[in-house]
């Protein structure tokens, strides 16, 4: 389906934007290409200035919106494309061409607006979630209309332009690097998943970093595997010999057992080296 990078330039006949009584002084649009947001044309701006308000709007309606074209015939890519929807309306009904309602535009055909992607990268705040915030957009929409009233048509045609290579470049950016994210779609292809998508092995979290320790814990899981595959034998004078020991134990068998490295797998685990020697070598 065509996907088209899609604004308009108004010029504000109030204090406010409003688009039923704007002067609308430009349209642009540029086939792109959605999941990756590369351009597959050259940007085309429709000039008032070169012509009139109705030729551009009518070169607009015959290019995208006769009533035999289908809806995917053209899809708009576009920042707040609500101001350029309704300038649709309001421009269409005043040069009698097709009378397109509001439900024709916003429930039958498709579009994609960057405005609540926008909103969430500025902490969900709607003031200031504008495209020179997160673009190399250098200016907003203000200025165009002191640009318009002293007739400087190359300062607005550059400034639009950088705003589409702006839009562009963030699409761009934000489809290369969705996944970071870690949200994928289910049943999606394995390489669209985020690289660690199971929690690390117990056994991986049991060995710190030092090689000392790892050595003591792999001794302790071998030990620990060898007592359940082999059960010890104990001889008739050993069994005959053998006391029940006293819950003190003495500082030279304590020291012994430690020597042999008895600590319990479980005390590795929630052991984690300090910050304070975590760089020294042992």
């Amino acid at each position: 389906m065509p996907a088209y990078y899609f604004a308009m330039e108004g010029y504000n006949i109030g204090e406010i934007p409003d688009p039923a009584v704007d002067k609308l002084i430009t349209i642009q649009y540029q086939k792109i290409d959605l999941p990756s947001g590369e351009p597959l044309g050259e940007l085309k701006i429709l000039k008032e200035w070169e012509g009139s308000e109705k030729s551009i709007v009518t070169t607009l309606y015959n290019q995208f919106f006769k009533p035999e074209m289908p809806v995917t015939h053209f899809i708009p890519v576009g920042m707040s494309l609500d101001y350029e929807y309704e300038m649709i309306i309001s421009k269409f009904k005043k040069y009698n061409l097709h009378l397109m309602t509001s439900h024709e535009l916003y429930y039958k055909r498709p579009r994609f607006d960057l405005k609540p992607v926008i909103v969430l990268l500025n902490d969900g705040r709607f003031t200031g979630a504008r495209l020179d915030s997160f673009s190399s957009k250098k200016y907003d929409e203000s200025h165009v209309q002191e640009w318009y009233e002293n007739k400087d048509f190359n300062t607005i045609e550059r400034y639009i332009r950088e705003e589409a290579e702006g839009f562009l470049k963030l699409l761009q950016y934000l489809n290369k690097h969705k996944y970071l994210m870690g949200i994928t779609k289910k049943g999606g292809p394995a390489h669209q998943k985020t690289a660690q998508t199971t929690p690390p092995s117990r056994a991986e979290k049991a060995l710190p970093s030092h090689p000392k320790f790892q050595a003591t814990a792999m001794q302790i899981t071998k030990k620990a595997a060898d007592s359940r595959t082999h059960t010890p034998q104990k001889s008739s004078a050993g069994v005959a010999k053998a006391q029940p020991r006293s819950s003190q134990k003495s500082p030279a068998r304590t020291t012994s057992a430690g020597q042999r490295s008895s600590v319990p797998l479980g005390q590795f685990r929630k052991h984690t080296p300090t910050k304070k020697n975590a760089g020294k070598r042992v």
